[in-house]
């Protein structure tokens, strides 16, 4: 059996992962529209930083995604941030976070969140660089073809996990059975996405020592979500400067999806001084990047995705609801689990 997975983000990568360890028999091709991988676990390294501009940490609710995330050459740079989340609210109150949730380790990696990727990843065939733009069933199998409309490959299954909206945009230019697909958009289209721009500022090392690791907004009526101090994840610590990571509110985000880096870093300047109340001066450096599809509103649903077009699979943190990376890694386990039993019934 041959596996197209479309789209080499968590989801699509744990799939891969277990398929390969425990379905040799599976021939699988991951097609990536961009250069990187693990979509939003994203890492960056700039101005002697190394700082995670999406998703922050992991959690590990379950002795799998512990055992995961302790695989191999991964371990060794894997720790506990150690240190709690408080919260804040729209008058920039900050109060103690819960302590339920600050009890559970956070985890990272201290050369970036993106070694998870890196590590699922490991021995897969992918091709970068390459956007589908839709596909075709064709004597029992499936036809991929990209934006140019050049066939690009050519599977007897198809796993989809980009994001629903994006997933829903492919599945309405394929050629598939009418009603089935009509079944499929009609699911994809229940989920919506809050967008976020996270912007970084780079500080010399001047800002006063807090007792939590980040600051999350409480009642979404602050311009900030989120704000963490990156550069007290283990393992980060710069000498001559602090990383301070803004992640700011869906609306704050779409009225200044299109200002330039000069402005951004500017304004999230002042409202970062505001909200902890200390004045921080300018910034060494800033850095942008947009997540349009930062996190899911709204759920669809598993089973029907997956059962409605033979030989056709779902997944991605938008069939759990929410956008978290462990949930997203269950949900390719979930769907390779579904794979697997279609293979045990042929």
């Amino acid at each position: 059996m041959k596996l197209a997975i479309i789209g080499a983000g968590l989801a699509g990568l744990a799939a891969a992962h277990k398929l390969r360890h425990s379905q040799s028999a599976i021939e699988i091709v991951i097609f990536e529209k961009s250069r990187g991988l693990g979509g939003r676990a994203a890492t960056r390294r700039l101005h002697g930083a190394t700082f995670d501009h999406g998703a922050q940490y992991i959690k590990a609710p379950t002795p799998e995604l512990e055992a995961l995330l302790r695989e191999g050459a991964a371990q060794e740079t894997l720790h506990d941030i150690g240190l709690p989340v408080w919260t804040f609210d729209q008058h920039s109150q900050i109060a103690e976070g819960d302590p339920a949730q600050n009890s559970d380790p956070k985890w990272t990696y201290s050369d970036g969140i993106t070694r998870i990727a890196k590590e699922l990843a490991q021995g897969l065939d992918i091709r970068r660089q390459i956007r589908i733009g839709h596909i075709a069933q064709a004597n029992g199998s499936y036809i991929l073809f990209d934006e140019q409309d050049a066939i690009v490959g050519a599977a007897d299954a198809v796993l989809l996990t980009p994001p629903a909206a994006q997933t829903h945009d492919l599945i309405a230019a394929s050629a598939l059975p009418k009603a089935a697909q009509e079944t499929v958009l009609a699911e994809l289209a229940k989920v919506s996405y809050r967008p976020c721009l996270t912007v970084t500022l780079g500080y010399p090392p001047k800002l006063h020592p807090r007792p939590f690791y980040a600051l999350v907004n409480t009642d979404r009526q602050h311009p900030i979500s989120w704000l963490a101090y990156e550069h007290l994840k283990p393992g980060r610590a710069s000498g001559d400067q602090h990383i301070v990571i803004a992640q700011m509110a869906p609306e704050w985000s779409t009225s200044h999806w299109n200002d330039n880096l000069s402005q951004l870093t500017e304004q999230v300047a002042a409202l970062v001084s505001t909200l902890l109340d200390e004045d921080l001066g300018t910034p060494l450096w800033g850095d942008r990047q947009g997540w349009r599809y930062a996190l899911p509103d709204g759920r669809a649903d598993f089973d029907t995705l997956n059962s409605a077009i033979r030989g056709l699979f779902f997944a991605g943190d938008y069939t759990a609801g929410q956008g978290r990376v462990h949930l997203a890694i269950e949900q390719g386990w979930r769907v390779a689990e579904k794979i697997i039993a279609g293979l045990d019934k042929s």
